[in-house]
């Protein structure tokens, strides 16, 4: 015999956790540690039979309503609302389950699962909510059990003839939900980018670049495209998107390339590409470097090599594109020299020094070449995304004292260098590597790949692709680090079952919905629910539940204590001084000269000689954070 207040219990918490799990990883520490308490506490006081007192749960539901109410601003509309609904729902999961209460769990859970759709809406937002409208389903009619008995008692064959009873329902809802999928129009990408458009997307890849722009460059994973394509050497993977070719200032920037050039493309393997870039705002189409030709859109190119799209990327596309694998662009009525021989406007006298140098050793391009190459080899430079230099002396710091930077810096400070010595230059910005993925055949390319190299104008040869990153003694080191083993096929199996989502999206035609719909009722009507499908159906839902909730947990668990003191940190000075983006786009040297506040100054200067300089903060250091956090903390 089963009692259907277990029953209805059971199902409740699992509504509760399919609703807070895809939130997690956008919500405030408060809700975060409140929920799972709740969670415990509630099943302990389910078991006892003793709960908070309904006053007392109705004062901290107005305290929290109110306390969130008060962030609630026009910039800011989906993040106190998400933490609030969580909230609210862990106060729930410790009251008392009456009817009405689990009435109100589900439509918090409903709302939760809602709320994480304005920060992502992948094809894992279908994983919870198939099996949330099927436990919602299922429990309403338990609940209606519960509400004439609450003490009802009731055999094993009698709860699968009530649980096959409410399983039929969402099934019978199956023809309905397929008619509203195609007359229905879908969006491809979360709400709240639309709300939030300035600023709403980080992408490693940029339009311009300025050297000495920031001291770190932040690793950002989300996915920038996935390509079809036969595997390649890694020394291939690079990616074109967009050339630099002038200066504003210290910025390069991309103009027309001057009227009158003409380039082609010499022999090498030629590989097509399918791409299925995430939707942004950049209308530069990226492939495999050197692209010849890019179809299934509406395009514009240039000579040298850059497609644009000529519609905004605001919905999901794919196109084809056909590379050639060649390291130079050769061109028939030469270029304009001018053009690509101007340089910013601050030059260090060591850096012109340095530039007559090669031009007086130099007696060729490719000896120029070469001879700046071997200087970076024997000043002995590395790669790296953080301590770098920054202002507007940046290159010279970066050539003559630190040594140390990313790609930026490696193909800025050389293209200058080579436009002193009198060898026209330009910039090159895309991406560099990806992860093949076996199950699906393809590559997956992150924002954090974003890669910028240059291409140096040889006499007799044309443009040659130069990537000074290259001459950085731990450049290969540092391309080689990723995840390995269960971690990482894990991750491949998530980004595979996305991939499969976005091509089905993006290739549903009306004829292939019709002809879904016609299989799916054909199916439906030799489908019979027996007692084991009922356990079955029951334990993939348990697993499906539970898995995420267990990865996102692990993963956020596997943070080094450096990066959640720094955390700590943002957080505290954002609602302290009131700062709505602080940590998105500022680096904490900039943050402490924008504050005036010696302990904020104290913080950023202890933390950046630490971690800023590739190492580990000391326990003493860490002690001293924690006191610095404390006394940030009083008024």
């Amino acid at each position: 015999m089963v009692r259907i207040r277990t029953v209805l219990h059971i199902l409740t918490y699992c509504i509760a956790l399919l609703g807070f799990s895809p939130l997690f990883s956008y919500l405030e520490p408060a809700a975060k540690m409140l929920f799972p308490v709740a969670f415990v506490a509630g099943l302990a006081a389910d078991r006892r039979g003793r709960y908070l007192p309904a006053p007392v749960t109705t004062a901290a539901s107005l305290i929290f309503f109110g306390y969130y109410a008060l962030q609630l601003n026009r910039d800011n509309p989906v993040a106190p609302a998400a933490n609030l609904i969580i909230i609210l729902l862990a106060v729930r999961l410790f009251s008392e389950k009456s009817g009405r209460n689990c009435l109100q769990i589900f439509v918090l859970s409903l709302f939760a699962l809602a709320a994480s759709s304005l920060y992502n809406l992948s094809a894992v937002f279908l994983v919870y909510l198939v099996p949330l409208l099927i436990l919602l389903s299922v429990s309403l009619v338990i609940l209606a059990f519960y509400a004439k008995d609450s003490t009802m008692v009731i055999s094993r064959p009698g709860l699968n003839k009530v649980l096959t009873v409410a399983l039929v329902m969402p099934a019978a809802t199956i023809p309905l939900m397929l008619v509203f999928f195609i007359i229905l129009p879908r969006t491809q990408y979360p709400l709240w980018n639309f709300l939030n458009m300035p600023g709403s997307r980080i992408t490693g890849f940029s339009e311009t670049v300025q050297p000495g722009a920031s001291a770190s460059v932040g690793e950002v994973k989300t996915v920038a495209f996935r390509v079809e394509s036969e595997r390649l050497p890694i020394n291939r993977l690079y990616w074109r998107g967009i050339v630099l070719n002038s200066l504003d200032g210290d910025i390069w920037v991309r103009k027309a390339p001057p009227a009158g050039e003409s380039t082609y493309l010499e022999n090498g393997p030629v590989i097509s590409q399918t791409i299925y870039p995430e939707p942004g705002r950049s209308r530069y189409l990226i492939a495999l470097n050197i692209p010849r030709q890019i179809s299934g859109l509406r395009i514009s190119s240039s000579e040298d090599h850059v497609f644009t799209s000529l519609s905004e990327a605001r919905q999901r596309i794919k196109y084809e594109a056909v590379s050639v694998l060649s390291e130079t662009i050769a061109t028939s009525k030469g270029i304009a020299r001018e053009f690509y021989l101007r340089v910013p406007g601050r030059v260090s006298a060591r850096m012109l020094e340095t530039a007559r140098d090669l031009l007086l050793r130099g007696k060729s391009d490719e000896e120029k070449l070469a001879l700046l190459e071997d200087f970076y080899i024997k000043n002995r430079f590395s790669y790296t995304t953080i301590g770098l230099p920054i202002g507007p002396d940046s290159l010279d710091a970066f050539l003559f004292e630190t040594h140390r930077g990313h790609c930026e810096l490696f193909a800025t400070s050389a293209a200058t260098m080579l436009r002193l010595a009198g060898v026209p230059t330009r910039l090159v910005g895309g991406y560099l590597g990806g992860v093949y993925n076996t199950m699906g055949g393809y590559y997956t390319v992150t924002e954090d790949m974003a890669h910028v190299w240059l291409e140096a104008y040889v006499s007799d040869r044309g443009w040659v692709m130069v990537d000074p990153s290259k001459w950085g003694v731990n450049f290969a080191a540092a391309g080689a680090a990723g995840e390995k083993g269960m971690i990482k096929r894990f991750r491949m199996y998530l980004d595979a079952f996305g991939y499969y989502w976005n091509r089905a999206v993006i290739t549903y035609d009306l004829e292939k919905q019709i002809q879904l719909v016609s299989t799916a009722n054909h199916k439906l009507r030799l489908f019979r629910v027996t007692p084991g499908f009922i356990t079955w159906a029951f334990a993939l839902v348990t697993a499906i539940t539970l898995l995420p909730a267990a990865y996102i947990l692990i993963r956020r668990g596997r943070r080094s204590r450096e990066e959640k003191i720094v955390e700590q940190f943002l957080k505290l000075v954002r609602k302290r001084y009131r700062l709505a983006k602080v940590g998105s786009t500022t680096g904490l040297y900039e943050l402490a000269r924008e504050i005036d506040d010696p302990r904020v100054h104290s913080f950023v200067s202890l933390y950046g000689g630490a971690v800023y300089h590739d190492r580990r903060l000391t326990p003493a250091e860490f002690k001293e954070l924690r006191q610095i956090l404390k006394a940030l903390k009083k008024r």
